[in-house]
């Protein structure tokens, strides 16, 4: 019997890869066009994560004795919040697993160039990764389709709109894919006799299983959780449905392979755990629950990133959402689609088991997503909904519900596929055409829009001059300073200090950390001047008298508490009060800037 080659056997995937990188490049074709200096965002989280990029490539050129030798640590850092205690990477989606990896591509191009590079790459990835799981019950075609609905679905191109950890989806359909790998070895070892212990794919299997957790680790700790999550619910869809497919033996097999991944993935995951309960770790739950809630008309109400929706969700809110989280929408068809699939092949067909565990899987996965309360239209159905269940267990309580819609999305794509299959096999059937017919109007209705980039603002000081008038180390305050706010450019002064190859340390930041007043905060505290300034960057206020009192008090306070420099750029976008009231403001309070050139104007406090 002819076996074919590796070469053959790759060749397809290369093709079908190939597809998925021009797909992506027609949905980010915006960024592509401009890696350098653009993103696609509706908030400023880009900022966040060009920060952690830039950061972490910094570290490892200090590591290896080309870097500037300022840096603190990876997980745990100072660069930022300078003067609050710095900030807890292991707390924050710092991208640290990404931020190594592409380390050479930031060191050469940049920070901006690195996080658009992943934006491009992470629906490839994730198509290919769920084309592996599918490929275990799908022929070839249907699997690689139903895997590009996945890919680029409305849950990974809304969160590729700020929140890259967030679409990073390998992890969850690999964890699926060496679930059923595991049972299956269990399987074919009792049929051949074989000792599992000494079997050598069972550790293969299991280190492999445990490096993806222990990865996963280093990028997002939420969607990690929240695999854990769909694969207890997997897990009970199999003990229901698959009992007959699977004996003592796979479940045997399963949990001595998953006993090996979860000592690799812990054993990876041992820097990130301490680093975890050390200084500057938010104090309470991260996001108040009830808010980040699936409604159960957003399936079929599409989102920003569907061609057909008008670029918002028309469901009232509790409180306003970052579009980036507005991902459950799949479309009528599907859902039509997909429901008819399961009456029609869940009964007595050669795929009735995969159908049924998909459809359980994706039921109770949708369940938890909903949150608690359940909502209809914006309004409460249910008060409590079992989410509730999870918000009552510490660290799992810190998951968003609305990010749970992925895992459900998967189960949905996997019967779409086992329909599509069927439909492919029997089209001289009427009912396979009609099948046929509503996928494709499926995947229409679902396809998405190309994205929309914006400029990203970065002043010509931080990629010439800056070491020319900033000595490496010193301590910068900027304006305008990071802002927790949903909204571009709010949080562009990070940026700029990851363009500098930080070469200074900020003592502004947007991050997730606590303080000796909350348990919780999302950003670094207000300085003297700060608190100063604060009535005329939120109520409209004049700015206060340069020459008075508690100005000259304010400005002495930065210097006793080690501030070397204020930087203004006063042409960066959201920069509060009227054109050049800062530039005005600083001239007086501190006197005239050392360097006002290339967008920026450099005040020196050390003197």
């Amino acid at each position: 019997m002819y076996a074919p080659t590796t070469r053959e056997r790759l060749r397809p995937w290369l093709w079908y890869a190939l597809l998925l990188c021009v797909g992506s490049l027609t949905v980010f074709g915006s960024v592509a066009a401009d890696p350098g200096g653009s993103v696609v965002a509706s908030n400023d989280d880009t900022s966040l994560f060009i920060w952690w990029l830039g950061h972490g490539a910094h570290v490892l050129a200090d590591a290896l004795g080309f870097g500037t030798g300022e840096t603190d640590g990876l997980l745990y850092t100072e660069s930022m919040n300078a003067l609050g205690g710095g900030v807890n990477g292991a707390w924050n989606t710092s991208l640290a697993g990404f931020a190594i990896l592409l380390a050479p591509v930031t060191w050469v191009a940049g920070p901006i160039v690195s996080y658009n590079l992943l934006v491009l790459a992470f629906p490839v990835l994730g198509s290919l990764a769920t084309a592996v799981l599918f490929r275990r019950f799908l022929d070839r075609l249907p699997a690689f389709l139903a895997a590009a609905g996945v890919g680029f679905s409305s849950y990974v191109i809304a969160q590729l709109g700020g929140h890259p950890n967030l679409a990073y989806i390998v992890t969850p359909p690999l964890t699926a894919w060496a679930i059923v790998a595991l049972l299956d070895l269990g399987r074919t070892t009792a049929a051949h006799g074989r000792c599992l212990l000494r079997d050598r794919r069972l550790w293969a299997l299991g280190g492999g299983f445990g490096l993806l957790l222990g990865f996963q680790f280093y990028v997002s700790t939420e969607v990690l959780a929240g695999t854990f999550l769909a694969a207890l619910c997997f897990l009970a869809s199999l003990v229901v449905f698959g009992r007959r497919l699977y004996r003592a033996r796979s479940w045997g097999a399963l949990g001595l392979g998953s006993a090996v991944a979860g000592c690799i993935a812990m054993l990876c995951a041992i820097p990130l755990l301490v680093t975890m309960s050390g200084p500057n770790a938010p104090q309470g739950a991260i996001r108040p629950h009830g808010v980040w809630n699936t409604d159960l008309l957003d399936p079929i109400l599409p989102a920003a990133p569907a061609w057909l929706s008008s670029g918002v969700s028309p469901l009232p809110r509790i409180m306003e959402i970052d579009p980036a989280e507005l991902g459950a929408y799949i479309g009528v068809p599907a859902l039509v689609a997909s429901v008819l699939i399961v009456a029609g092949l869940g009964r007595r067909s050669v795929s009735a088991v995969p159908v049924r565990i998909a459809a359980a899987t994706g039921f109770l996965v949708f369940l938890l997503a909903l949150g608690s309360p359940i909502l209809l239209g914006g309004r409460v159905l249910v008060e409590t909904g079992p989410f509730a269940l999870v918000e009552a267990v510490p660290v799992l309580n810190n998951i968003l519900p609305m990010r749970l819609v992925f895992h459900s999305t998967i189960a949905l794509f996997s019967v779409l596929g086992i329909g599509l299959q069927w439909a492919l096999s029997h089209r001289k059937l009427r009912r396979a055409r009609a099948l046929l017919i509503l996928l494709v109007l499926a995947a229409v209705a679902i396809l998405p829009a190309p994205q929309t980039a914006h400029e990203v603002t970065v002043p010509d000081f931080y990629e010439h001059s800056i070491a020319e008038v900033i000595p490496a180390g010193s301590v910068v305050k900027t304006f305008p300073r990071p802002l927790a706010w949903a909204e571009p450019h709010a949080d562009e002064a990070m940026v700029w200090q990851s363009v500098s190859g930080f070469r200074y340390r900020e003592t502004g930041g947007y991050f997730i950390g606590s303080s000796p007043e909350s348990p919780v905060t999302y950003s670094a505290p207000e300085d003297a001047l700060d608190e100063l300034l604060h009535g005329s960057v939120f109520d409209g206020e004049p700015m206060p008298g340069a020459d008075s009192p508690e100005v000259a008090s304010a400005i002495a306070e930065l210097r006793e508490t080690g501030v070397d420099f204020i930087v203004l750029a006063p042409e960066a976008p959201l920069l509060p009060g009227g054109d050049g009231d800062y530039a005005e403001f600083l001239d007086a309070a501190v006197g005239d800037p050392i360097f006002a050139e290339e967008g920026v104007r450099v005040y020196r406090l050390d003197q």
